[in-house]
């Protein structure tokens, strides 16, 4: 796995600095209503992470009005934007990671589509102004986002190869630009695109910024894997009556490589996902099969994580003290070895199994010790 350098820590600002996007589609609402457009929000969020103008440009080839040029009304929308953020607080996690690139001795750049006079009240706002070694509006260039232009000029800027930095990005149109310019990219999507699967093109994708620590950063700058919050991959583990018959069925006609196994078990690689057949001495009223002495489910699924989303599954899980039903409490197997985990096990209220796991190494996960 190539290593790369990662000297530069480049930041979009809408949706990653601060939640703006409402802002953003109020203030698109309110000036599309005027002139009597009869947009929906659809239309708003597919030009999401587009320079103002171009968007303005783009309604009036929807529906032409007459009145105000393009320019005047992507103005007068960017006007509002900056009266609605100026009371909204940065996102989980911004104020940590700037602080975590900095002990890094990492540059710090911000690359946005947004006009600069928004640029500028945003950083106020969040008491950012000097932050930054390079900050670049997109407003001017000639190619914006989805465009690799913003992105190159600012690393250039920063006097850091486009190889050597790292993008944080909320949007599609955001995370195409940043990989085009061959940087790393580390996607934030809002919380309901969180699942989709358009965010596989980047290198990362995390539910907070508050989940970035250190250990990604280095994983990512190792180039070694890391597993997505958008579209994670699922395990799951069965009972089977003997693992000739697993092995025949989900390793020859199935075409899944088989992985790690035991007397007892064999993981399978299902187009990515942990499919693990569980085989006797089982209890014939419950199902359990023996897993470090403990006797849990055979018949269980559930998700491979990265290791701060796992953490932050584990707080929330015993936070709720003694309503949740443990079968194993968090933990770490094979500590030291190929496949170090660490997972736990709990019942949901109605019996069902379910096992939440994040390996040290993502690699590892189908590897044989």
């Amino acid at each position: 796995m190539a290593r790369t350098n990662l000297s530069a820590l480049i930041f979009d600002m809408d949706g990653v600095l601060l939640e703006s996007e409402s802002c953003w589609r109020d203030a698109e609402q309110e000036v599309s209503d005027s002139l009597g457009l009869g947009f929906t929000t659809a239309v708003f969020e597919s030009t999401m992470g587009v320079r103002m103008r171009e968007v303005a440009k783009i309604w009036y080839e929807m529906n032409p009005w007459d009145g105000p040029t393009t320019d005047e009304v992507a103005a007068d929308v960017v006007a509002r934007v900056i009266e609605l953020v100026s009371t909204r607080p940065a996102l989980p996690g911004v104020y940590e990671t700037i602080a975590m690139a900095k002990a890094r001795g990492m540059k710090l750049g911000l690359c946005t589509s947004s006009d600069t006079p928004l640029v500028e009240a945003v950083l106020s706002s969040l008491g950012l102004e000097d932050t930054f070694d390079v900050v670049h509006s997109a407003e001017n260039d000639e190619f914006g986002k989805p465009h690799p232009m913003p992105y190159l000029i600012t690393a250039q800027a920063l006097g850091v190869e486009p190889q050597n930095c790292v993008v944080i990005e909320d949007s599609v149109t955001g995370v195409i630009s940043a990989k085009a310019a061959q940087m790393k990219v580390i996607a934030v999507p809002a919380p309901e695109a969180a699942g989709s699967g358009r965010f596989a093109v980047a290198d990362l994708s995390l539910e907070s910024l508050a989940q970035l620590d250190g250990e990604l950063l280095t994983a990512l700058e190792s180039g070694v894997p890391t597993p997505a919050i958008s579209r994670p991959r699922f395990h799951r583990a069965f009972p089977v009556t003997d693992l000739e018959s697993a092995r025949w069925f989900y390793g020859e006609v199935l075409g899944c490589a088989e992985g790690r196994s035991a007397d007892t078990w064999v993981d399978f690689d299902m187009y990515g996902h942990q499919v693990v057949a569980h085989v006797g001495p089982l209890n014939a009223t419950s199902g359990t099969n023996d897993v470090d002495g403990v006797q849990v489910p055979a018949d269980h699924w559930g998700l491979l994580l990265n290791r701060p989303a796992w953490r932050e599954l584990v707080a929330r899980l015993e936070a709720e003290g003694d309503r949740i039903q443990w079968v194993i409490k968090p933990t770490t197997r094979f500590a030291g070895e190929v496949g170090q985990q660490d997972t736990c096990f709990v019942l949901d209220p109605s019996g069902n199994a379910l096992e939440f796991k994040a390996f040290a190494d993502d690699t590892d996960v189908f590897a044989v010790g």
